[in-house]
């Protein structure tokens, strides 16, 4: 069987293992404002993700909380001081950043954008399947806490005919939950 997004773009692929990362962090911790991560989540579809990489991993709870205090030359380009503090508070209780932690879902999820930048870096596309293994190992994430599939339609869009299967750039906020 084809699997469903078989004919979108990986810019699509991204936009929508994003959307399962909003899914699983709205549905989990309702209460606490995401905007942030979203935020820098979402540069993803409109821009080169080797650039992109490099700002999204700091923020990712296995790098991030390596870091006790703000540090000025490892954050500055991409974190303020106030970004650091506001993240610091995000993720305190619900995720101790231990890499390869399985247990550790919040660092799990938003690991998966990032697996999906780097599986591909420099590579050329091929027939896409470890990008469909990155998505159905978030979907699993959230049909484990029976949290509504996002609506995989909203990317068909961007059509892996695009760019090689890259896909054009596109701004992705309208798809999210958090920043609408």
């Amino acid at each position: 069987m084809k699997n469903k997004l078989y004919s979108v773009s990986m810019n699509g692929r991204m936009a929508y293992t994003i959307m399962c990362v909003e899914a699983y962090l709205q549905a989990k911790y309702p209460e606490k404002d995401w905007t942030i991560v979203s935020e820098i989540m979402w540069k993803a579809t409109s821009t080169n993700w080797g650039n992109w990489v490099d700002e999204f991993s700091i923020i990712i709870p296995d790098v991030f909380m390596q870091y006790k205090n703000y540090d000025i030359e490892e954050m500055g380009y991409y974190l303020n001081k106030n970004q650091f503090l506001e993240l610091r508070k995000l993720y305190k209780g619900i995720t101790t950043g231990l890499e390869d932690n399985p247990e550790d879902e919040v660092n799990y999820m938003l690991n998966k954008p990032y697996e999906m930048a780097m599986v591909y870096e420099g590579t050329v596309i091929g027939d896409g399947q470890e990008s469909f293994d990155i998505i159905s190992n978030a979907e699993a994430i959230l049909n484990k806490y029976k949290i509504t599939l996002p609506d995989y339609k909203k990317v068909l869009f961007s059509s892996k005919e695009e760019l090689n299967g890259w896909g054009n750039d596109f701004d992705g906020k309208y798809l999210s939950i958090i920043l609408s």
